[in-house]
Formats: C-alpha cells, sequence, structure tokens
C-alpha cells in the first residue's frame, strides 16, 4: 500500500525544501510519488493560493480562510491525493488537515472543534501515515523570510505565530505516533537524513489504524 507523508510547519521551517528533496530521493529509488502542495495542487487550488496570500486588498474572515482552504483541499483530494493513492503511488503534500488547525483554529481562534469537523468532512476521515513537523523558534522561522516577500500570513503578528507553533506541538503531543517531531535549525542534509531513516523503514508497509 501506497504512503501518503505530510510536511507541516510554520513559516520559515524549511518544510516545502524537505518535502521537494524526500520527492526526488523516493523517485531515485523507484519509488512512484506524487508530490502536491495546500493551498494549492490543482488549477482551481492555485486560484485560491493567490486570493488567501497574496490579495491583502480583499478582507478575509477567519471562517472564509477555512471554507476556501477547505474548496481547495476538497479538490485536490478530488484530483490528485485520491486518484494517486488509489494507483499505488505514494502521496507527499505541503501542508494538510493540521495546518488548518494550526492556524485557523490555534491561531485565529476558530472552535477547534467545528474546524476539526470540517476537517473531517472534506478529506472523509483520510489521514496520513505519517507527518513530519519540521519545528523552530518563531524569531529564528520570520527572520528566514525576506521582508519584501511577506504574504498576508507571513505578516501576522507574533503572538499568532506562536499560537500556531504551539498548535503544531499540542497536536504532535496527541499522536506521537504518527508525528515526527524535528528540530528545523538543523542543518539541511542532517533533516533530510533523519527523515529518510524514518521513511524508509515505513516503505512497504503503511498503518492507517
Amino acid at each position: 500500500m501506497a504512503l501518503f507523508i505530510v510536511f507541516e510547519g510554520c513559516e520559515g521551517c524549511g518544510k516545502s525544501t524537505q518535502a521537494k528533496v524526500l520527492h526526488r530521493r523516493m523517485l531515485r529509488g523507484d519509488a512512484p510519488t506524487v508530490l502536491t502542495r495546500e493551498p494549492g495542487g490543482t488549477r482551481l487550488g492555485e486560484q485560491v493560493r493567490r486570493c488567501l496570500k497574496q490579495r491583502n486588498d480583499i478582507p478575509i474572515s477567519p471562517m472564509t480562510e477555512l471554507l476556501l482552504i477547505s474548496a481547495s483541499r476538497a479538490q485536490l483530494l478530488e484530483e490528485v491525493i485520491g486518484p494517486a493513492l488509489a494507483e499505488g503511488k505514494n502521496v507527499i503534500c505541503d501542508r494538510y488537515t493540521y495546518s488548518t488547525m494550526a492556524y485557523q483554529g490555534y491561531g485565529r481562534g476558530l472552535e477547534l472543534r467545528l474546524v476539526q469537523s470540517v476537517n473531517d468532512t472534506v478529506t472523509r476521515n483520510l489521514v496520513p501515515d505519517l507527518i513530519v513537523l519540521l519545528d523552530m523558534p518563531v524569531e529564528v522561522a520570520l527572520s528566514r523570510k525576506k521582508a519584501v516577500s511577506h504574504d498576508r500570513i507571513e505578516r501576522e503578528s507574533f503572538l499568532f505565530h506562536e499560537r500556531v507553533r504551539q498548535g503544531f506541538l499540542q497536536m504532535a503531543a496527541a499522536d506521537p505516533g504518527r508525528w515526527l517531531v524535528m528540530d528545523a535549525t538543523m542543518t539541511k542534509k542532517t533533516i533530510e537524513v533523519d527523515v529518510w531513516t524514518r521513511i524508509s523503514r515505513m516503505l512497504g508497509r503503511t498503518d492507517r489504524e
């Protein structure tokens, strides 16, 4: 059975880089693998992504954020994730439902049970085999972002990003068997090797129980 792997973390933690590195490594090992991202991954999803991250002239409420991200996710599951897993391909996703819990739940303050309910409805309870959380102090993560490229999420307050980080850590602590928490201040190569060590043990077997 194919593996479903998700990379999570705050802004600037390096998760997109590590997702791409893992994708290349799995392809070199002749493991058919699809790399995608949230929000995005489809034509509709990329339009939603631009609206959420770049259109600072459009007010977007927390509930609207949740629903837009969920619509993008529904399309991604329909077009990309679902078909790939059905074909026996591994899937690596840069963000998934846990980002929604962290950002719209812990960060924006929407009721966690509501966010979880929407997530479960959209995904039909599809959960990853592994969630890799790249964790680092907020001040370090935000310092990695160039000021000129800050999008509407990156421009949020330090306290917002700290709530997001703590949300990720709380979710990881509640399900340690499914989460791999990495110190994102380590070198890229060290993170790559440690992630691959875990993935290599999982290839050929999955556990979604």
